[in-house]
């Protein structure tokens, strides 16, 4: 990902100001520390080199090197690191009629290809209440959005 189309899409999705210090790009959102390195910058445009090396560290926690510890932890790209910082809404509502996939993990549960309202709703999971199957005869509380679909 070039280093532009980074900037917008952190500046867009967290609604903060990335800022360079020379050799890091970093910004800063809820006490975390978000940053990354620009790849094959020549003194040319920055920002149509490709940016790499996605880290984030709580901003209280640095790098000691006399003690070999290193803060924080590093994600394989941009998308990764953005809904580690501030995960995206659930895809479904609560009120919203659910049918469990044909996945292996529904089949297993049992809620393959029941039919169900959203209760209750968290970043990639929901509660679904089925319909016809008693509350206390449920087998999992929270089920991920994968092994759902919005029955129309």
């Amino acid at each position: 990902m070039k280093v532009g189309k980074a900037i917008k899409k952190i500046e867009k999705y967290l609604g903060t100001e990335v800022e360079h210090d020379g050799g890091r790009f970093w910004f800063t959102y809820d006490g975390y520390v978000g940053s990354f390195l620009v790849n094959g910058h020549r003194g040319d445009d920055v920002m149509e080199a490709e940016a790499c090396n996605w880290h984030m560290r709580r901003y209280d926690d640095h790098s000691d090197s006399m003690s070999d510890y290193f803060a924080g932890s590093f994600r394989d790209n941009l998308t990764q690191l953005l809904h580690s910082l501030k995960a995206p809404p659930c895809k479904y509502n609560t009120g919203q009629l659910v049918r469990g996939k044909q996945t292996k993990r529904a089949r297993r549960y049992g809620f393959a290809g029941l039919t169900g309202m959203v209760t209750k709703e968290t970043n990639d999971s929901c509660s679904v209440q089925w319909i016809g199957v008693r509350k206390d005869t449920q087998n999992s509380n929270h089920i991920s959005v994968r092994d759902l679909e919005l029955v129309s």
